[in-house]
C-alpha cells in the first residue's frame, strides 16, 4: 500500500513557524505508525520539490529557520526534513500519464499527488487544512470519479487501515482515545484487550465511545448501560498489590458479561484490567 504525503495540503495557510511545527504532531505521529509497520512494501511517496511548499504566506519549508520554539517543536522539523528528502518521489517515474485530465474541486490537478494516488490507490496524508482533513475526496478523471481517502489524524489513520498497519489493539485504544476521558495506556497485558474475542472487542469500541460521549461522570453513574459503580471485594481483592494502593477501583461492563476496571484520577478513567467470564465482578 502506498501513501502520499499532499502537497496541496500545504498552501501558505498557518500564521507563523509556531503554529506550523504545532501541527505536526498528527502528521509525525502518523509517519511513524506506518513506518513501524514492518512492512518494506509500505512506502510513503512525496514530490522531489516538496522543500518548496509554503509553511506561511511568506516562509517555504526550505527557509524554514530555528526561531526559538521548544526542543518538542524542532523535533517534529527534523523528522519531517528527514522524511521529504528521503526516497521514494514518485514524480521522478509517476504512474499516472500526466497529459489526462485528473480534477477536484474544480480545479485540475494533473500532476500533483491526488492524480497520482488515483492511480496508484494510494491514501493521502494531508497537513492541517480543513478541505483534506480525515475524508474521502472525489477525483474525476476524464470525467470519470476516483475516490482516494485522506488521512490527517493518527485516529482516522488508524481506524481505516488498523490491520493493514499491524497495529496492536491496545496501541490502536490509545490512539483512539487520546485526549479523551478514557487513558488505556496503563493497560496490563495479561488482561488487556488482546484477550478478547472480535465481536468482544467490537462491544469495548462501541462501550468506550458511549463513555466518552457521556456529558459529565453524573451522567456515567447513573447510565444503566455502564453500571459504572465502585469495586468492593471481600477478602480476595483482584488489586490487592502495592502499586494500586490509594486507588479507589471503578468498573463498568460492556456486555453482560464483560467488564472494565481502573480508576479516575482528575478528568479521565485509566483502564487497568478487563474481565471476560464475570467471576471476579460477582465478588466484588
Amino acid at each position: 500500500m502506498d501513501f502520499l504525503l499532499n502537497e496541496l495540503s500545504l498552501c501558505g495557510q498557518f500564521k507563523d513557524i509556531d503554529s506550523f511545527l504545532e501541527s505536526l504532531a498528527y502528521m509525525i505521529k502518523c509517519i511513524e505508525l506506518i513506518h513501524q509497520s514492518g512492512d518494506a512494501d509500505m512506502q510513503i511517496y512525496k514530490t522531489t520539490d516538496f522543500y518548496n511548499c509554503n509553511v506561511t504566506d511568506s516562509i517555504k519549508l526550505c527557509q524554514m529557520k530555528n526561531y526559538g520554539v521548544s526542543d518538542e517543536l524542532l523535533k517534529f522539523k527534523r523528522m519531517l526534513d528527514k522524511e521529504i528528502y528521503e526516497e521514494p518521489m514518485w514524480d521522478r517515474n509517476p504512474l499516472h500519464d500526466i497529459a489526462q485530465k485528473f480534477e477536484w474541486n474544480g480545479n485540475d490537478v494533473s500532476a500533483t499527488s491526488l492524480a497520482e494516488a488515483v492511480v496508484r490507490k494510494g491514501t493521502l496524508l494531508s497537513f492541517c487544512l480543513n478541505i483534506f482533513k480525515d475524508c474521502v475526496l472525489s477525483v474525476y478523471n476524464n470525467g470519470k470519479e476516483c475516490r482516494i481517502t485522506s488521512v490527517h489524524s493518527p485516529q482516522y489513520l488508524t481506524d481505516k487501515y488498523r490491520d493493514v498497519l499491524n497495529i496492536d489493539r491496545k496501541t490502536f485504544l490509545q490512539i483512539r482515545y487520546d485526549g479523551s476521558r478514557i487513558d488505556c495506556s496503563l493497560m496490563e497485558t495479561k488482561y488487556g484487550p488482546e484477550c478478547l474475542e472480535k465481536s468482544e472487542f467490537r462491544e469495548l469500541i462501541s462501550t468506550l465511545d458511549k463513555f466518552i460521549q457521556h456529558d459529565s461522570w453524573e451522567t456515567i453513574s447513573v447510565d444503566d448501560g455502564l453500571e459504572y459503580k465502585k469495586y468492593s471485594p471481600g477478602s480476595e481483592n483482584w488489586f490487592s498489590g502495592w502499586k494500586y494502593k490509594g486507588k479507589t477501583i471503578m468498573k463498568f461492563r460492556f456486555s453482560s458479561v464483560l467488564r472494565c476496571f481502573g480508576y479516575r484520577k482528575e478528568d479521565r478513567f485509566r483502564i487497568l484490567r478487563i474481565e471476560r467470564d464475570h467471576k471476579i465482578s460477582d465478588h466484588g
